[in-house]
């Protein structure tokens, strides 16, 4: 198994059935196969212009992307389209995400955690905290603030352990969960 096969299915295993997933594409099996080919697009966008980071196991799989001015995009203008057209009657919903995120997106330079995913298998473990800390201690190094937005209270407070703050209200997704946008400063101490 290549290690981008790896990685997509951590990122399924991780998204498989979270609050957020299902308020995006309710239907367990049209889900798998739009964040199939999402992630897939997804990991490639950041290769390309940001950076995966994952262990030498794959268990934890970390998509930053550099942000200089504002959001930046997990995939350029083709991958959007082809999100979107993959959603189908669900597109609506990656729009509304979208929208609702950028508008709350800091505009200061920082790098974005823009998906953390770790394989339940491992979940409670410290993997993902752990493979979080390094890339946090990279950004620290680099006097790099780090912004993300928490889908769940569960990782909310893993981020607050690791120096990140509330960013403002949590955001309300239309018929959906809250997710926490924090913001960790850069810190000497990582």
């Amino acid at each position: 198994m290549s290690t981008e096969d790896i990685r997509v299915r951590t990122l399924l295993r991780a998204f498989a059935d979270d609050a957020f997933a299902r308020w995006l594409l309710p239907d367990p099996e049209h889900r798998h196969h739009v964040y199939r080919e999402w992630f897939v697009m997804v990991l490639a966008q950041a290769g390309a212009a940001g950076r995966v980071i994952s262990g030498a196991d794959g268990l934890a799989v970390q998509v930053w992307l550099a942000a200089r001015t504002g959001p930046p995009s997990m995939l350029d203008d083709a991958g959007s389209q082809r999100l979107l057209d993959l959603a189908g009657d669900r597109a609506h919903r990656f729009r509304e995400f979208g929208a609702l995120s950028a508008e709350r997106h800091p505009r200061d330079p920082h790098e974005y955690l823009a998906l953390i995913g770790v394989d339940p298998a491992v979940q409670g473990t410290g993997v993902g905290g752990r493979e979080l800390r390094g890339a946090l201690g990279r950004w620290d190094a680099e006097g790099t603030p780090s912004y993300l937005e928490a889908s769940s209270a569960r990782s909310r407070n893993l981020y607050l352990r690791l120096g990140f703050q509330d960013h403002g209200d949590p955001i309300v997704l239309p018929d959906g969960p809250s997710l926490y946008p924090m913001w960790r400063p850069a810190s000497r101490r990582s």
